[in-house]
């Protein structure tokens, strides 16, 4: 009989307690990772944003620039959100005095999610002041109301004048006539002119000329721009550029070349002159 001790390593004495603490461990695993999945879902339910039923108003372009008497026109959308639906009509506030709005159609009807478009027409009057202004547009269904900024929306209404002139006597190859502009003002306010520009449109030669093939263009000619001081103060009224205290010399000015080309087409010729012109109501 074999007395020796029986000798048991470590190893056996802890493999049963290792495989049982792995097991646990992958059993308490298991629990947090579902935990982590459907605490993951429910923040994600938590951050959903209910939108109410209302209406959304847009106005397309932002700005328009109009002379006083003109009329020009908007398009208006509306918008559903949140599930609105129903009977959408419109109107507007901050236009300027004398300026009136007309609808085309006066209402929508919208249906959830849906969008509709209306034309928004601003009619100003003759005496409807120059300037910019923000105006509001808003759309109503009973109790729910919507409306574009007024900051983004800007109706400019601005002061027209004409301008036409004539030539201080005759032309001939080598000769510069000054144009004494006439400025017409029919406002009841001064305007500040800041721009005035001469251009040839047309040379019309004589039948003779035309039939001889003598040509003439707008080439023959020379153009100099007014030269005087900025701004014109033009009161209500006619005036011309003498009136004003413009010497000659900075006046607009018109010259026919002197070529080495034959000019016998010119003879006769008549010019027809455009006129512009830029400024601020004062």
């Amino acid at each position: 009989m074999d007395h020796r001790p029986t000798r048991t390593t470590p190893f056996h004495r802890t493999r049963l307690p290792l495989r049982a603490l792995i097991l646990a461990l992958l059993v308490a695993f298991v629990p947090v990772a579902a935990l982590a999945a459907s605490s993951g879902q429910g923040t994600s339910q938590g951050n959903q944003t209910k939108v109410s039923k209302g209406i959304a108003v847009a106005l397309s372009p932002s700005s328009r620039t109009l002379d006083p008497g003109q009329s020009t026109s908007f398009t208006v959308s509306a918008t559903s959100t949140g599930g609105f639906a129903g009977t959408v009509t419109f109107a507007a506030s901050g236009l300027p005095a004398g300026a009136a709005v007309a609808w085309q159609p006066s209402e929508v009807v919208l249906t959830s999610g849906s969008t509709a478009q209306v034309t928004m027409t601003v009619q100003t009057g003759p005496t409807t002041l120059a300037g910019k202004t923000d105006f509001t547009v808003k759309g109503t269904s009973g109790s729910v109301q919507a409306s574009a900024p007024a900051q983004l929306h800007v109706l400019e209404v601005k002061r027209t004048f004409d301008v036409s002139g004539s030539v201080d006597g005759l032309l001939a190859p080598g000769i510069t006539r000054p144009v004494n502009l006439q400025i017409s003002n029919s406002h009841n306010k001064s305007i500040a002119v800041t721009n005035l520009t001469m251009a040839i449109s047309q040379v019309v030669r004589t039948s003779a000329a035309v039939a001889a093939n003598l040509p003439c263009t707008t080439a023959d000619y020379k153009i100099t721009q007014y030269s005087g001081v900025y701004p014109l103060t033009v009161a209500p009224g006619v005036r011309t550029l003498s009136e004003l205290g413009v010497p000659e010399s900075k006046r607009p000015q018109i010259a026919m070349l002197d070529t080495s080309k034959l000019q016998d087409g010119c003879k006769g010729a008549t010019l027809k002159l455009t006129y512009s012109g830029t400024g601020q109501a004062n």
